[in-house]
């Protein structure tokens, strides 16, 4: 009787340890779930990142950090997640990392990691934590290819274990790249839309939509309407010195020096590469003249922060043309008419010394100095 009354004791224990592991599972099935359907209805990048880096440490206990690393050399993403001007908490969740820092850290075939927290292989996954015990770390794969990480840290140095299950992580994982490459899909069409992504102005196809409409304004109230076309002088010598991301900080540079002295009528849009263009309406040829002397002096006159560019000058030649009320030359539209007059005036700038001012039909100079 006693060994019976033993085993029944012993077996119910097994029926509530078997019932209280169902419900755990039970809990974080529906807490992935949940969490995936959130992950999917996220619009943008830095929503994804808010969905996992709250909903993950609210759904699971002893889960204190969560961090999305993805593969950004040229950071794409760090300047989408930038214009959304998020806190400081938030930018704290996003790593973005090169190639190279994912190769010690993965290798194929990809597989979950869990276990105790190694600084030296995993502190490049959780810069801003200094208490993590143990993490769980899920490589992301879209298409074959690696672009990130989903980590989760814990204080406790024991609550991720080497030997758990990792199907479900897997599958967040799996998800959570997906998710990854459409809201970064989506942020891109929005900023091809209208905006330039690297520089933060306007883009080609919006300086487009606004000369047209500044055409047909400059029809109705016969004033002049100037177009200037900028080209940074040896940019490709930049970029091969220094490399592309140097690059990149001058020409965000260059834009922002660009739109110091405009208008709220006037127009800034990168046109493509190194070339910038302003549309200025209602502006008298001499007057748009002094305004692209003065953006020449300004960019040439730039100093850097980056210990790179110390002492390296920045100059851009500049090609200006106007319409005026007496008409243009030509049977071209209007708006092609300006901007071509203004393209074929930077040419002129660049081959005649660069760093100067060209003006169309004036053959004006504005050189240097």
């Amino acid at each position: 009787m006693e060994d019976d009354r033993i085993k029944l004791q012993q077996c119910r224990r097994r029926t509530t340890m078997l019932e209280d592991r169902i419900r755990s599972n039970e809990h974080i099935l529906y807490g992935f779930h949940s969490i995936e359907i959130d992950m999917v209805g996220a619009h943008s990048l830095g929503d994804l990142i808010d969905v996992l880096s709250q909903g993950i440490p609210k759904t699971f206990h002893n889960v204190e950090c969560v961090t999305l690393a993805c593969l950004d050399p040229e950071y794409e993403l760090t300047r989408m997640l930038e214009g959304g001007q998020q806190s400081d908490q938030f930018n704290r969740s996003f790593v973005p990392l090169e190639q190279s820092d994912f190769d010690t850290i993965y290798q194929q075939p990809y597989k979950p990691w869990l276990g105790q927290f190694q600084p030296a292989q995993h502190g490049i996954l959780f810069p801003h934590q200094n208490s993590v015990g143990s993490v769980a770390i899920a490589p992301l794969v879209f298409r074959g290819q690696l672009i990130g990480s989903l980590n989760q840290g814990s204080q406790k140095s024991t609550h991720f274990t080497s030997g758990a299950a990792t199907d479900l992580l897997e599958h967040l994982a799996a998800v959570t790249a997906m998710c990854v490459d459409n809201t970064v899909s989506h942020e891109r069409l929005k900023l091809d839309g209208l905006t330039d992504s690297l520089t933060g102005i306007s883009n080609r196809r919006f300086f487009e939509r606004r000369l047209k409409e500044e055409v047909g304004r400059w029809r109705r109230s016969a004033t002049n309407l100037c177009c200037v076309v900028v080209d940074i002088d040896h940019f490709k010598q930049v970029n091969d010195r220094f490399g592309h991301h140097v690059g990149d900080i001058v020409l965000e540079r260059v834009a922002r020096e660009l739109g110091k002295v405009l208008r709220s009528s006037d127009v800034l849009a990168r046109y493509g590469g190194e070339e910038f263009v302003l549309l200025l309406p209602e502006t008298p040829v001499a007057v748009a003249c002094e305004i692209a002397e003065r953006l020449r002096h300004d960019v040439a006159a730039m100093e850097f922060d980056e210990e790179v560019l110390a002492g390296f000058q920045v100059t851009v030649s500049l090609g200006l043309a106007s319409l005026t009320p007496q008409g243009m030359q030509g049977g071209d539209s209007p708006g092609d008419w300006l901007f071509q007059q203004a393209d074929s005036a930077l040419y002129r700038a660049k081959n005649s010394g660069r760093n100067r001012v060209v003006v169309a039909a004036h053959e004006t100079q504005v050189s240097a100095g």
